[in-house]
């Protein structure tokens, strides 16, 4: 949502990660590569959103404050855990 802490949307990271090395071009050239001990999980993918149950951003919503789970892992869209899934 424009103005909120993320300045981009997840999809749009995803994207200019993999065309600019950064979630946001502004921040070209001041990433680093994940280290050795930073793997990537397995399973993990980018985003479709035409599949994935994505939240829709509410202004004045502190999504944060909303999620009850102490395993914060079901927040990952990839995992069969994942709390918004839609089984069908």
């Amino acid at each position: 949502m424009p103005g909120s802490a993320n300045h981009v949307s997840l999809v749009e990271a995803q994207e200019n990660y993999t065309k600019h090395g950064s979630s946001e071009r502004r921040n070209r050239g001041q990433t680093r590569r994940p280290l050795e001990d930073e793997p990537r999980d397995e399973q993990w993918r980018r985003i479709d959103i035409k599949c994935d149950n994505v939240e829709e951003p509410q202004r004045g919503q502190k999504y944060a404050d909303s999620y009850p789970y102490e395993d914060t892992t079901v927040l990952y869209y990839w995992r069969r855990t994942y709390w918004r899934r839609v089984v069908g």
